[in-house]
């Protein structure tokens, strides 16, 4: 089974229900070696989602978008830096609740080597997204994927927020499903952040 598939059933009830046009997607093929972990690492902040180690054998699809902003952003061009994926939506309860914790954790390690970005799922599209941003004083890159370009990548999802943080060399090194603070996210970020590149 696909690892992100397998996190995600055993996660669903700490996350957002997927909608069902997410739920659809189809999962990438990705280079992967023995079977899917099955143990979360261990926690930090019990108010946090788990957080699951993945195998360092698997890539991160590589995806190219146009941000909210206009600009471009694609996955393989931040190589040497860690990257959190964070699949929302702007009506989902867990997001609104793990959205202050990214901003508080971007603005402290953005120039340090990471980069978060926001992938909506919210169908109203810059109507709703725009405000959202706003109202949490979001500065990461944000993208709506009304089209399922990372949706059809890195699902299916079974529910939002699901994160992926993507190491240096481009492997999906740590996967969850639920809100995630920024006392669970730090060590690990920070981990990955001093691994040679």
């Amino acid at each position: 089974m696909k690892t992100a598939l397998v996190i995600s059933i055993l996660l669903l009830l700490q996350a957002c229900g997927a909608n069902q046009e997410g739920s659809k997607t189809q999962t990438a093929d990705r280079r992967s070696e023995g079977p899917a972990p099955t143990q979360p690492a261990a926690r930090i902040d019990p108010n946090s989602a788990p957080l699951y180690p993945a195998h360092k054998t698997t890539l991160g699809p590589d995806f190219r978008v146009t941000l909210v902003n206009g600009e471009p952003f694609r996955l393989s061009d931040q190589e040497g830096k860690v990257v959190l994926i964070n699949i929302w939506a702007t009506w989902c309860p867990p997001c609104r609740e793990e959205t202050p914790e990214l901003v508080n954790l971007y603005n402290e390690y953005k120039d340090k080597g990471l980069t978060i970005i926001g992938v909506s799922v919210d169908k109203q599209g810059k109507s709703v997204v725009l405000p959202f941003m706003k109202e949490f004083h979001i500065t990461y890159p944000i993208y709506i994927d009304k089209d399922k370009t990372v949706l059809n990548k890195y699902g299916p999802i079974m529910g939002i927020p699901t994160s992926y943080i993507i190491g240096k060399h481009g492997y999906i090194r740590y996967f969850a499903v639920g809100a995630l603070t920024k006392k669970e996210l730090e060590p690990k970020i920070k981990q990955l952040m001093e691994e040679k590149f």
